[in-house]
């Protein structure tokens, strides 16, 4: 039986091609006047591979680690107090410039909720922390459908783990069996949510990881195909 269904935030139920990149840059260019815009993008790049590599090693660096890591590769040190407020734009920069909902969002959290499920939403936070995607979800008024939230900031590990999902799957009050994790990252929502005992359902309308296919459960084109998927899937369990 059926009795929750998971989100990941990035590319699942936001477009995760929206960047607030070049907004965290300009902010910090005239803080560090020594750096060029194109060395502090450089910077940025190189920083951010090995950020990324960390949480695939299955840790969550928090923003000032990234912040930390950019200004490394700059060889420059900003006052603790500039340091500061850069860490707090650069974590809040999303609220300013946010990206859009994928279509009909709302309206599948509404269904689902409208079926009696439990929703729950796990999440690996990258530069913005789920403090701030809270936040932002508040200010959707999509906050509310959420019964519980895992994000990799708060738990100090990342979706390649199965840890975040049983950590959730308990919040909740299901079993992992019970429960159906949506993203779409092979490496993160497919893999360790099946790791962890999930359903899974990989959802190709932003990232269109064709490749992870084979791993999942369920796949989609639309994330408003989820609902129908939801009930397929349910009557399937039911008759196990």
């Amino acid at each position: 039986m059926l009795r929750a269904v998971t989100f990941d935030h990035w590319g699942t139920l936001v477009d995760a091609r929206h960047s607030n990149t070049q907004s965290r840059i300009e902010y910090l260019a005239p803080l560090a006047p020594a750096c060029t815009a194109d060395a502090i993008s450089a910077a940025w790049d190189v920083s951010w591979d090995r950020f990324y590599q960390l949480m695939f090693q299955g840790i969550s660096p928090s923003t000032a680690t990234f912040l930390s890591f950019v200004l490394d590769e700059l060889q420059v040190a900003l006052p603790a107090d500039t340091f500061l407020a850069v860490d707090r734009y650069w974590r809040e920069a999303m609220l300013d410039d946010p990206p859009p909902l994928l279509p009909g969002a709302g309206d599948v959290l509404e269904q689902l909720r409208g079926r009696g499920l439990r929703i729950g939403m796990i999440s690996d936070t990258g530069v913005t922390p789920g403090a701030v995607l809270r936040a932002r979800l508040t200010q959707l008024g999509l906050h509310s459908f959420f019964d519980w939230f895992t994000f990799s900031d708060e738990i100090g590990v990342t979706k390649v783990r199965p840890y975040p999902f049983r950590h959730t799957a308990r919040a909740l009050g299901v079993s992992p069996a019970e429960t159906l994790h949506v993203g779409d990252l092979p490496e993160t929502d497919i893999r360790g949510g099946s790791a962890a005992g999930y359903c899974t359902a990989l959802l190709l309308e932003v990232s269109d990881r064709r490749d992870g296919i084979a791993e999942a459960d369920l796949v989609l084109e639309r994330l408003v195909e989820l609902p129908q998927a939801v009930a397929t899937l349910s009557a399937t369990l039911g008759r196990a």
